[in-house]
Formats: C-alpha cells, structure tokens, sequence
C-alpha cells in the first residue's frame, strides 16, 4: 500500500508500480480499476516527469475520456498544488503531462507521437484489431509501458484475445472484481444483489465479468445464434469452379470490408472476409488478384459512383480499371432497418467458415444498436464503430443478392454445370 499523497492502492493493483510492458486488469464493476490506474499514474507522475497518453477507441470529445476522472482524484488525493488541470491536458510541475485521444480517428496521429512513457487505454475491450496494430508500435520508448483497463465483453473481443487468451512477454494480466475493492459501497452491493435475483445471467456480466456471446443490442444476435445451434459455422472448403462473389462496404477515413462467397444450390457459403483501413483502392484490387478465387459478381454500394476529385474517376470506374468487373450497385432502399430486416433474413441460407471469416463473423456479434443513457434503451439505430463496415458490407448480399437458386440468365454455362452438380453431392463437405 502506498501512503504518499494519502493513495491507497488495493492489493490487487500493487503490480501497477512494478515495470512490465503490459499491464492488464480485466473483470466486472466495481472492481475500482479506473480508480486505481488514475491515482497510480498521478504518483508516478509526481515521482518522475512522464508523458502519459490516455486513449480509447472512440473520443469526441473530452468528455469522453478519462480527464475528468484524473481531475477529480487530483482533487481527492490533495495534488491540487502539483497538477494544473487545462482544458484539453492535465500538466505537472516537474514536466508530466496527460493528454487525451481517440484511436479510431486518430490512430496516424498517435503515431507520429514520439516519447510516450505510459499508454492507458479505458475502455480497451472497445479497440479495433486494426487499432492495436498501429498504436503498439507507436509505444516504442525504451522503458515505455501499455496499460488496459476493461469489462469483458465478448471472447473474440482483441484485447481480450491479445492479453488473456495469448498474453505477450513481459505481461502482468490480472482479473479483479468487486471483491477487490476495499471501498466497495453498500449502494453498490445492493444493486448487484438486486441484479441477481432479476437476471442471473446478467449479474455474472456485469459483476463478475463473465464474457457475453453477443454485444449488448447485436442488431444479428439472434441469427447468429441460430447459425451456432445449426452448426452452420464451420470449416468450408473453396470449390474452384464456382464463382465467389464479393460484397463491399466502401471507407474512406475507416474500413474497407469485402465479404466472398459461393451459391451452391440453396446455400450461401461465404468462404472468405478481408478488411483494411487508409489505403487506396489498388490495394484491394490486389487482395482480390492474390486470392486467386474463381470471380462472378462484385456487389457495392450506390457510393462506388462517387466521383474522385483527384482523379476526376468515380471509384466504379477504377475498380472496373483494375479488373473487379461485373459491378452489380445495390440500389438504395426505404430505410437502413428496412435493409436490416432483409439482412436478417437472408441468414436462413448462410454458412461460414470459422476461420477465414472469423473477423467478419466479430463484427456483426459486435453490429448494434445505439444506447441512450437518457432514456436508458436502445434506439434504432446503428452504432458506427469499428464493427459497422462488415456489417454494412454483409448488409449488401442482404439487400442486393438475389436469393434464388434459379439458373438466371446471367449464369455462366459452367457455374451452371457446377450447381447442378452440387444439387446432388453429398453434405460431406460439413466436418
């Protein structure tokens, strides 16, 4: 326990003042981690000058992060004579400075960041793969440490993956919960108990941490729980001669995220899934040629005719350029739920492989609805994060493919052949 500037650390936490590369603690509320990362980071800070970077995935304002909380505990742990509270920043004395970002929109500016001593994600259960892979080696001091505070979510969350499931060298991984908070409240404790004789299963989320199959509000969560029941997510194997078809969701300042899948008779068998951020449509041009898969149709949306001010092209036209051809655009629809509704149903005759789609597969558990903590419900209406484009991009084999096994006339002879074939081959293809 330290006594300095009357902080008491919990037991639980002392490992914050030791040097690791990574220090992680996970688990339910009221485990009082925000409260201990902040009062440890104001010691450290007083004890050495630090450049201190706190972040999460989403920050639209400062609101969002964790600079009130530092301002209250400096307040609380009498540093009011140390630290200076500015509007954007948080600066000591002796040169240590806090200061607040957003990766997701961020992320190429935290990387020209040089000296960051301690990074602390809140919130890390939130961060985009894609994030974690730009803003580690950002955090490149010598000496320098990452720090994560989260509620578990989901198992294929990747913070999770990263640090419990695989935690790297140099890492102390830690689950705390209520139990190992000493100043944990009767307020408190009533409302977890309360939450425990309504929704069990619920409680042991919220307060134990216990991981949840579904984000809360999953737009697809009950199909996607009927594709595990049906056991229709799997190991696919790629026929050659039938042709993938490609679905888009097209990003600008965020993902690029491109579902592949082949029609054998009543089923959709998406086979593959790809996603990339800030990098130029030749880019996907060339995962597509290295794939190497049997094309037939590429689904986009109605902004691949948007034209490019540099290039004075629309992006249909350089796709078409770079040999993504034929380009079906999905035509717009009354409503967003609308095209949702026909999402959901089009799951009835999916299949995905485990592995190559399990990226895609994390982001429609993660596709949900946007909370409002006014009113405290869900309103309908999509949150955009990290999980939107997959899901956007899914949403067009929702609305745009036409989910007939009918031999159209746009059919070539030998995709034709090959349903055919299909319709009288055995299942075995399911191990």
């Amino acid at each position: 326990m330290s006594d300095q500037r009357q902080i008491r650390t919990p037991e639980a936490f002392e490992a914050l003042y030791e040097p690791h590369r990574y220090k992680v603690f996970w688990g339910g509320r009221g485990g009082a981690k925000s409260t201990a990362f902040a009062d440890a980071l104001l010691l450290l800070g007083e004890q050495n000058p630090l450049r201190i970077l706190c972040a999460r995935e989403i920050q639209k304002s400062i609101k969002e992060s964790v600079y009130q909380l530092l301002a209250d505990r400096i307040t609380t742990n009498n540093y009011s004579d140390f630290y200076e509270v500015l509007r954007g920043e948080i600066r000591g004395k002796n040169g240590t400075r806090f200061f607040f970002e957003g990766l997701w929109q961020n992320i190429d500016s935290i990387k020209s960041i040089e000296g960051v001593d301690i990074c602390w994600i809140e919130e890390a259960n939130t961060v985009s793969e894609e994030s974690w892979r730009k803003l580690i080696p950002t955090i490149r001091k010598p000496g320098s440490e990452i720090w994560c505070s989260f509620n578990p979510e989901l198992k294929s969350d990747p913070v999770y993956q990263r640090f419990v499931v695989n935690p790297p060298p140099n890492a102390t991984v830690r689950r705390v919960s209520w139990r190992d908070n000493p100043w944990f409240t009767d307020e408190m404790r009533m409302e977890m108990e309360h939450l425990k004789s309504t929704d069990e299963e619920q409680a042991a989320h919220v307060w134990e941490g216990e991981l949840k199959e579904f984000a809360d509000g999953a737009i697809y969560g009950a199909q996607l729980k009927q594709l595990r029941k049906d056991g229709r997510i799997l190991r696919i194997p790629v026929d050659p001669i039938i042709e993938v078809d490609t679905f888009w969701d097209l990003g600008r300042n965020d993902q690029t995220a491109i579902w592949f899948m082949q029609r054998i008779g009543a089923e959709s068998r998406f086979i593959d899934y790809y996603e990339s951020r800030l990098v130029g449509l030749d880019h996907y041009i060339q995962v597509l040629k290295d794939k190497g898969y049997n094309y037939g149709h590429h689904y986009l949306p109605h902004d691949v005719e948007v034209v490019e001010l540099q290039t004075n092209k629309s992006r249909r036209e350089m796709l078409e350029a770079g040999g993504i051809k034929p380009i079906i655009v999905v035509e717009r629809i009354g409503s967003l739920n609308e095209g949702i509704a026909m999402t959901r149903r089009a799951f009835a005759t999916c299949y995905f492989d485990s592995e190559r789609c399990a990226d895609g597969l994390e982001t429609l558990a993660n596709y949900q609805y946007t909370f409002d903590e006014k009113y405290d419900t869900f309103r309908q209406t999509p949150l955009h994060n990290w999980a939107s484009n997959g899901a956007d991009a899914f949403r067009q084999f929702g609305q745009g493919y036409k989910h007939s096994v009918s031999m159209t006339p746009h059919l070539s002879d030998r995709r034709r052949e090959a349903i055919k074939r299909n319709k009288r081959a055995s299942r075995s293809w399911v191990v």
